[in-house]
């Protein structure tokens, strides 16, 4: 788009530079061979300023070209999942780990509704969330489940901001359901210790007990405690 109108501009230039030259020839009046030198200078000036300017467009588009592709690979391969969405949740844009949470290819999920996938019962939720996002415009937070067969889901942790336009939700999605299995797995193991540690000391503070009364009847201790 830029080198057309570059072409086009220096089109229009040459164009006035022969009007020009046909008028200063139709004229009355000669120019003196210094005018002519000086128009002429001015139009070689002219011609390198626009040489010039095709070199930093011929610049400016490669390194826009190299900027775009960067952000393709970073987008495309992140380790979280990035969706954008209509105000309605519709997937208008996904990168690769996206498609991988939700187990189908990325074209596929084109224009689907995000809450497709989510559980009957976090639906709702995700729809606040979705709504608050573009009303608040602040950074929004949501966890909802994902069927992955008839028996189980997975928690994905949800982000969502609204583009500068406002039309558009980026979603960043992060599967978490191992952090919590992991999470729950550590805090039954607190709770199992914790019982069997209480258990522990409550043991030793009755064998204490026996052996106190064992030694008011002026009997022999019965059990060795710590």
């Amino acid at each position: 788009m830029k080198n057309q109108r570059l072409e086009n501009l220096k089109r229009l230039r040459q164009q006035a530079e022969v009007k020009l030259a046909e008028e200063f020839l139709d004229s009355e009046s000669r120019l003196s061979e210094i005018d002519i030198l000086k128009i002429n200078h001015e139009l070689q000036v002219h011609q390198i300023e626009l040489e010039m300017q095709n070199d930093e467009l011929i610049c400016s588009k490669e390194r826009t070209t190299e900027i775009a592709e960067k952000y393709i690979e970073l987008y495309n391969f992140a380790p979280i999942g990035y969706f954008t969405l209509s105000r309605e949740g519709i997937i208008n844009e996904v990168n690769e780990f996206g498609s991988q949470i939700l187990d189908i290819e990325p074209e596929q999920l084109l224009n689907c509704n995000f809450d497709s996938f989510i559980t009957y019962q976090d639906k709702k939720n995700f729809i606040f969330f979705l709504e608050k996002a573009f009303e608040s415009k602040l950074i929004e937070t949501c966890m909802v489940s994902m069927p992955i067969n008839s028996n189980s889901n997975k928690q994905i942790l949800l982000t969502g901001n609204i583009t500068k336009s406002g039309n558009f939700c980026l979603i960043a999605a992060l599967d978490i359901s191992e952090r919590l299995k992991l999470e729950k797995e550590t805090n039954e193991l607190q709770q199992f210790n914790s019982y069997f540690i209480g258990r522990e000391l409550r043991m030793i503070d009755l064998k204490k007990e026996v052996n106190e009364l064992l030694q008011k009847e002026g009997l022999e201790k019965k059990y060795p405690v710590s």
